[in-house]
């Protein structure tokens, strides 16, 4: 049986809970360039184009909003924070 000491086990423990937060933010995050995407593009109705006329390229535009606001999130959740002293 595997056992694991005290010190490793609270390690893995706080780096679960860690993951879940920066998971949380992230999704939140996610939602939140998505609603600012689309306040930006006031004319462009992304649910209308996609479930009544099918419009591939909004799909795809779409896509690539959501890929680059991930790649970003990201970027800023991986970066480690550095305190002075």
């Amino acid at each position: 049986m595997f056992l694991l000491a005290y010190g490793s086990f609270h390690a893995l423990a706080m780096d679960v809970i860690s993951t879940m937060v920066f998971g949380i933010v992230s999704i939140i995050l996610m939602v939140l360039g998505f609603k600012a995407f689309d306040m930006i593009t006031p004319q462009l109705n992304v649910e209308k184009e996609l479930a009544e006329k099918h419009n591939m390229a909004v799909a795809i535009v779409i896509a690539a909003v959501i890929l680059g606001i991930s790649i970003i999130i990201a970027h800023i959740v991986s970066t480690p924070t550095v305190i002075p002293g």
